[in-house]
């Protein structure tokens, strides 16, 4: 139940990959040249960051995530028989390679900056990062509360995450840090709206993320620096998956506009 409901926030139908009226998932390439995107579970590819020149990737394997890696590579999660499966895709579609199998849930995986681990969340309550180079997966937060959209800081040595957490008799989504090598972990809003989909800057002093504090879901960015709080955008448009250029000059994000959903720019500074 709550997973449908959450889902739905970004789920609208699709008429055809012209207009894109459902957007599940949408990353940025960190060189800043492509994107890939999820929509109605299928995996696009354009290689210019904008809907146009759409590309298909592994039709039949269904999917409601995807983040790119560094370099020509992105990850994704699919049901497979017995479980779930995360997968290394690539954009001229050669056979996906898998990465990790679960008979759990594996939701919103997303790659360090060196391309070596891949943090997700199973089971909708375990933070678990997965190191490739040794081939090891590990619980790095567990407990009954939900978690999402996890993120890794430039230095690999730390996660951001949305979490499901109380605020009062009600719960609320809020943005959390985990220190990865000594596990604490930092609560860092704490209010009645939603904050979702956490991304750093590249020089990791800056999260953007989708809140509604402002009332529909805009963007908003954070300092690490000093907690210091401002919106991006301010319009009564549906916006999310916030995405960073290469330089930190610009964040990139999706909005749902008359026509559909666009991917649009927004100076950072």
């Amino acid at each position: 139940m709550m997973r449908v409901l959450l889902v739905s926030l970004f789920a609208f139908g699709f008429l055809g990959v012209a207009q894109i009226l459902e957007l599940a998932g949408l990353d940025w390439s960190s060189d800043g040249t492509s994107l890939v995107l999820v929509a109605k579970n299928q995996i696009y590819f354009a290689p210019t960051p904008a809907f146009a020149e759409l590309r298909p990737l592994y039709p039949g394997m269904d999917t409601d995530w995807v983040r790119f890696g560094p370099g020509n590579w992105f990850v994704f999660p699919s049901p497979v028989e017995g479980g779930f499966a995360l997968w290394r895709g690539f954009p001229e579609g050669r056979e996906p390679e898998l990465l990790y199998q679960s008979t759990r849930s594996i939701s919103w995986p997303t790659v360090s900056a060196d391309g070596e681990k891949v943090a997700f969340v199973e089971d909708w309550t375990d933070l678990v990062v997965l190191d490739l180079v040794k081939g090891e997966a590990k619980v790095v937060l567990g407990g009954s509360w939900f978690k999402a959209t996890p993120e890794f800081l430039p230095t690999g040595q730390a996660l951001l995450f949305s979490g499901l957490w109380p605020q009062g008799e009600e719960l609320g989504w809020e943005i959390f840090y985990l220190d990865l090598r000594s596990l604490d972990l930092m609560q860092l809003t704490s209010d009645a709206f939603f904050n979702w989909c956490p991304r750093v800057s590249p020089d990791g002093q800056w999260i953007a993320f989708v809140s509604n504090r402002g009332g529909a879901p805009d963007i908003w960015v954070l300092s690490l620096l000093d907690g210091s709080l401002f919106p991006l955008t301010q319009d009564p448009w549906e916006d999310g998956f916030p995405s960073w250029s290469p330089d930190g000059g610009e964040v990139g994000y999706a909005s749902l506009r008359l026509e559909g959903w666009q991917f649009l720019r927004v100076k950072a500074d």
